[in-house]
């Protein structure tokens, strides 16, 4: 049993001492993702879909990350939760559409993997700025999961991204992980950090390597800039100008921090579960990004940001 291994099974074991503890704050996170998604529930659903969710994340503790990516893949596809209204769903020649009928300025169509990977989460095109979601999900989205609710919060939040929000308040914790220091972090934090690692190498197929060396979480706030100015646009707290303005000074950071596409998702997803939990689909959209629709990135490097 390999060192990683050998923690997820020490995680797992004292995660089921303290299950009753590990169901209210997985409760908790899950719905602050569920509202930062956007994702709108019957009335009289959510406790259905809450325990629903709480199964899946104590089976998802005893699976490998690739197993976890293919029952992922399985539920998204079966699970009425998750599926839009037939007039909202979109098949592949109106997506091309809607992308032809928003064309991204020349000098900007390299800066939109910035963002890609979370707006992804919401079947969203990677290759527009513009969103096909409507305007009151998106606020509903803003306001519950960040609190969002004019230009001037907006722009307090992006700045707030910039600086780092994520990447100080987890530095340390993210330091200790690394150097196998469990005893001086919180306990969730090391299982989310365990199940992370798991994730981006096995169902992922990123090195261990690009783990170990990863130093910074600012590709999690980074990433939430792009996301974010894509989401301000359709409400009307950007124009398509300031959102690429923020964009680029995302991109920047960026090619500054990181050398490849890889060492940026790395860098998101450890972010992500620190600051909100493992989740599956980010790492779907993950997948998607180095595999299936691996052209997007190979054809807009990080070298030229």
């Amino acid at each position: 049993m390999d060192e990683h291994e050998q923690m997820i099974a020490e995680m797992q074991k004292k995660a089921l001492e303290a299950q009753k503890q590990m169901m209210e704050q997985s409760l908790a996170m899950q719905k602050q993702m569920m509202a930062q998604m956007g994702v709108e529930m019957p009335e009289g659903a959510y406790d259905e879909y809450m325990q629903q969710i709480m199964k899946q994340q104590t089976q998802m503790q005893t699976m490998t990350a690739e197993e976890m990516l293919e029952a992922a893949k399985a539920e998204l596809a079966e699970s009425g939760y998750f599926e839009e209204d037939d007039e909202d769903e979109y098949d592949e020649e109106e997506m091309k559409a809607f992308i032809a009928a928003n064309p991204v300025p020349a000098d900007c169509d390299r800066y939109l993997p910035i963002g890609a990977l979370l707006i992804g989460t919401w079947s969203e095109p990677y290759e527009a700025l513009a969103v096909i979601s409507d305007v009151e999900d998106i606020e509903g989205a803003l306001e519950n999961g960040w609190g969002i609710e004019s230009r001037e919060d907006g722009l307090e939040m992006l700045n707030s991204l910039m600086a780092g929000r994520h990447a100080q308040k987890f530095k340390k914790t993210h330091e200790a992980l690394k150097a196998g220091n469990f005893d001086e972090v919180d306990e969730d934090d090391a299982e989310d950090y365990a199940l992370s690692v798991k994730g981006i190498t096995d169902a992922l197929e990123i090195p261990q390597s690009l783990v170990d060396n990863c130093k910074t979480l600012l590709a999690w706030d980074l990433e939430r800039v792009g996301y974010l100015a894509r989401l301000f646009v359709k409400v009307g707290y950007l124009s398509e100008d300031e959102a690429w303005d923020w964009i680029k000074k995302a991109a920047a950071e960026t090619k500054k921090t990181f050398n490849s596409w890889e060492e940026y998702i790395v860098s998101v997803l450890i972010g992500r579960g620190l600051a909100m939990g493992v989740a599956q689909e980010p790492y779907l959209v993950a997948y998607d990004l180095l595999h299936d629709s691996k052209p997007f990135l190979d054809s807009r490097p990080i070298s030229n940001l």
